[in-house]
């Protein structure tokens, strides 16, 4: 994104704006336009790169009101999966964690098995993340297996 700032300064993306509102006609055209021409001349903007960043530069600086069209864009962009492969590799994820023994699985915890799946990458560079799960898990109720020594004396 950043490469092209100086090359949208000069000669506008119009097409592209235009591509847009036709994808997503509750936006504001000309509103978006300004927003955008104002980001492509600004220096701060420039350093950033990618739609992630640019999101929470925004946020960061609360500038969600300044830049309102441009903000709902960016979170669009953010959320929709780049490619059908990234959907594809959810929905295969969620078939291996969704066994036949792990049909009555609530809701809740395969939404977040499958989460931990598909992000093991961000999941491995957390320090003591097992360890943390397993403390949340003793928190809350009793099982059949103890996860550590329970002192029963006390």
């Amino acid at each position: 994104m950043s490469s092209e700032f100086s090359l949208y300064e000069k000669n506008f993306p119009q097409k592209y704006v235009d591509d847009t509102i036709k994808a997503y006609p509750f936006l504001n055209k000309s509103k978006l336009q300004t927003e955008l021409e104002l980001i492509y001349k600004r220096t701060d903007f420039r350093s950033i790169t990618g739609a992630v960043n640019l999101l929470q530069f925004i946020i960061d600086n609360n500038l969600e009101q300044i830049f309102s069209e441009t903000f709902k864009l960016i979170r669009i962009i953010a959320t929709i999966p780049m490619t059908t492969a990234e959907a594809e590799r959810s929905f295969s994820t969620l078939k291996r964690i969704k066994t036949f023994l792990r049909n009555t699985t609530a809701e809740e915890r395969l939404t977040a098995l499958t989460m931990l799946s598909i992000e093991q990458k961000m999941v491995n560079q957390i320090p003591n993340f097992n360890e943390e799960v397993i403390t949340v898990f003793m928190k809350k109720k009793d099982r059949r297996i103890d996860l550590e020594f329970k002192n029963i004396s006390n």
